[in-house]
């Protein structure tokens, strides 16, 4: 970052530099005379967006938290402005230039590549990535269009794994990335929690009311669901949920001591943004987490104290004299079988399981949902309503496709749980736990509701991906992570 600070410096004190800016100021001026505001204000912006540029080449760990920065809030200018703004592609260039800095720092030749790939999560993902490239042959796919967009998407989150695998080269790094997601998700619960008790903004309520769907879909039970800055109340109720997680077994391992009170202060605020969000999915979520943690560390005492303040607290939630919209909406887990939404869910999935078992690679990729009315109209799969991530996968790519997607997640439980019992540095036992019990989680939320693929979620899925064959290379206890008193 200082390379480029250096240079940007260097070039505005030329005559060439000087002229520039001359001109950029009169440009900026006429503009501002000829009433063009906005176009004034993006003309102005372009030499913080070339020193932000050079600032990501000369450092790829500023590239790096920059995009997880960009993803979590790149939803809020959409709502202001009341427009669909390209922010994806805001989010793949950010990837391409942080991959570019890493390069550039040559951090790839101080990286063992054969054993990269030999890391069986690095197998899955090249045997997944293959079958997807297989899939261009799908005859019942009709768009190209679709195919690249599908394809442009996986290429980024395989580059943010492999990214993640480079960068996060050390413990004290890893520790250290898991600090900012836990702060920009707090922020998030925050953020949310505001609009709970103090309500949406004036521009969000504008944005909100501007379409009868989204009114329909955010209102219920009696309330808004609250999406904070995020996308949506489902994509930030799960996150919410998951990291809630990691905040809570964080906090239950010696090494984060220090840090007790501000994860519990860390996991109310986010369990109270997921509450509110009104995402039922977001609360199996978190139970499901605390469960595995309870299951992969029974045999403390600490775990069985645990266990029962569990215990009466979701007791207190479920049957406790508390009476208003956010808890009542928790309450309707208890419906069971007997929920009019899963009903429907079970009826769609049923209708579409012969077209499932007769396709045995699918439809087609994005072939199904939104995505397949705006690329593929008219295909059979095109605005079916699938709700669960796995029926939606398996409808586009098969149930072949289907098999390895569960092998992969297999494979990332499987050697999360493996290295948390073989771990002997007890910062790195509780960071495996904190990845399994988030994980699982995450893939037994997937078959309600499509829990994974949102932004930012979708890269700290894959950025954990990298660190859980990261962090065994670094277990020595005389090398062990010390807690900043």
């Amino acid at each position: 970052m200082k390379l480029a600070s250096n240079t940007y410096k260097a070039w505005i004190d030329t005559p060439l530099g000087i002229a520039a800016l001359v001109l950029l100021t009169a440009i900026v001026a006429y503009l501002v005379a000829a009433n063009q505001m906005m176009l004034a204000l993006s003309v102005a912006a372009a030499p913080l967006g070339v020193a932000f540029v050079l600032a990501v080449l000369g450092n790829p760990y500023f590239g790096f938290y920059a995009l997880f920065f960009y993803t979590f809030i790149m939803f809020m200018p959409g709502r202001l402005l009341r427009a669909d703004l390209p922010i994806g592609i805001g989010a793949e260039f950010l990837t391409v230039l942080v991959l570019m800095s890493a390069l550039l720092r040559k951090k790839v030749q101080q990286q063992k590549i054969e054993g990269f790939l030999r890391q069986p999560v690095s197998i899955m993902l090249i045997i997944y990535s293959a079958y997807l490239l297989i899939e261009f042959f799908n005859p019942n796919m009709r768009s190209m269009a679709g195919l690249v967009f599908y394809y442009r998407k996986v290429l980024a989150f395989l580059l943010v794994y492999y990214i993640a695998y480079l960068l996060l080269d050390d413990l004290q790094k890893i520790v250290r990335f898991f600090k900012f997601w836990l702060i920009m998700s707090v922020l998030a619960g925050l953020y949310a929690c505001k609009q709970q008790w103090f309500d949406f903004f004036p521009f969000e309520m504008r944005w909100l009311m501007s379409d009868p769907h989204k009114v329909r879909l955010y209102y219920q039970g009696g309330m808004f669901r609250k999406m904070s800055f995020l996308s949506d109340p489902a994509a930030s109720g799960i996150l919410l949920g998951y990291t809630a997680v990691i905040a809570l077994v964080l906090s239950q391992f010696k090494p984060f001591a220090a840090y007790k009170r501000k994860l519990y202060f860390a996991t109310i605020a986010l369990l109270l943004g997921a509450i509110y969000s009104g995402t039922r999915t977001s609360y199996i979520v978190f139970a499901i987490g605390v469960v595995i943690y309870i299951l992969m560390n029974f045999q403390r005492k600490r775990t069985l104290i645990f266990t029962g303040v569990s215990i009466f607290a979701l007791a207190f939630i479920l049957f406790g004299p508390i009476n208003n919209a956010p808890i009542n909406r928790v309450r309707t887990l208890m419906n069971g079988t007997n929920d009019a939404s899963l009903k429907v869910r079970d009826e769609n999935r049923e209708l579409i399981r012969p077209y499932m078992l007769s396709h045995p690679m699918g439809g087609g990729l994005a072939t199904n949902g939104v995505e397949g009315e705006r690329f593929n109209p008219g295909h059979e799969l095109a605005g079916f309503p699938t709700d669960s991530g796995y029926l939606k996968f398996a409808l586009e790519a098969g149930w072949i496709g289907l098999i390895i997607l569960c092998l992969l997640y297999f494979v990332m439980m499987q050697q999360c749980i493996h290295h948390y019992y073989q771990a002997r540095n007890p910062t790195i036992k509780a960071l495996y736990c904190a990845m399994a019990a988030a994980l699982f989680a995450q893939i037994v939320a997937h078959y309600g509701q499509i829990a994974i693929g949102q932004m930012p979620g979708i890269l700290f899925f894959f950025a954990i991906m990298a660190i859980i064959g990261r962090l065994k290379q670094f277990d020595d206890p005389s090398i062990a992570w010390e807690v900043e008193e």
